[in-house]
């Protein structure tokens, strides 16, 4: 499973992080914290996400994609 995040432009100004699990976009969030937050989550480490339908949802493709690969 290779997690990736990038940084896409929204509208005028505003910025994005893109979550993806094997090129597929898995979340969205608005700060590199909360990015990172979600990629050690996804990685299984300990992470402070108070969101549990958000939670339910990362668990998910989390589950589906079985083993992380890092490169």
């Amino acid at each position: 499973m290779l997690i990736d995040v990038t940084r896409v432009k929204k509208y005028n100004a505003a910025w994005n992080h893109v979550i993806s699990i094997d090129g597929t976009p898995v979340a969205i969030t608005k700060s590199a914290n909360r990015a990172n937050e979600v990629v050690a989550y996804l990685m299984g480490q300990q992470a402070d996400l108070n969101d549990g339908t958000f939670i339910k949802q990362l668990d998910k493709h989390k589950n589906s994609h079985g083993r992380i690969e890092n490169d």
